[in-house]
């Protein structure tokens, strides 16, 4: 099965703001892809609470998982930002890392709509047999918070 990751976090304005678009997707693929593609929504900083991500759903009616990273797939993957979304086939390697869409082109900076729907090109060329192009984009948002270790 393909996975849809999204890195989050509950306070970025530009995740807030994607919801809508990150909904809409999960609704389609359910529709023209029923059980090929799994979409979760990562909480990578560690002090977010599950409180804050069943709030974060409730907030923005989001109906796919959403789940505290406890297992450190945005290290992972080196994820940087929230929101990066990530494609990730069967064999669980990476083969799209990037913005949802084009939406946001640069901090604090958008457009009234997206022209670029670069994540939902690439599960389209995935589950179509084609090739994922462009199989990288730049993220636009909220960089993500690490827990820095006692010997960092």
């Amino acid at each position: 099965m393909w996975k849809v990751w999204v890195f989050l976090a509950p306070l970025c304005p530009i995740c807030q703001d994607y919801t809508f678009y990150l909904n809409a997707l999960y609704e389609q693929w359910e529709e023209e892809y029923p059980g090929q593609v799994e979409m979760v929504g990562w909480f990578p900083n560690p002090t977010v609470t599950d409180e804050q991500i069943a709030e974060f759903a409730d907030r923005y009616g989001v109906e796919w998982t959403l789940a505290a990273d406890s297992l450190g797939w945005s290290d992972s993957v080196e994820a940087k930002w929230t929101p990066e979304a990530f494609l990730v086939d069967p064999a669980g390697e990476v083969q799209y890392r990037g913005r949802v869409n084009d939406l946001y082109y640069a901090l604090g900076k958008h457009r009234a709509k997206p022209s670029k729907q670069d994540l939902a090109l690439a599960v389209e060329q995935a589950l179509t047999g084609l090739e994922i192009v462009p199989e990288r984009t730049d993220a636009i948002g909220c960089p993500i918070e690490r827990r820095i270790s006692a010997r960092d």
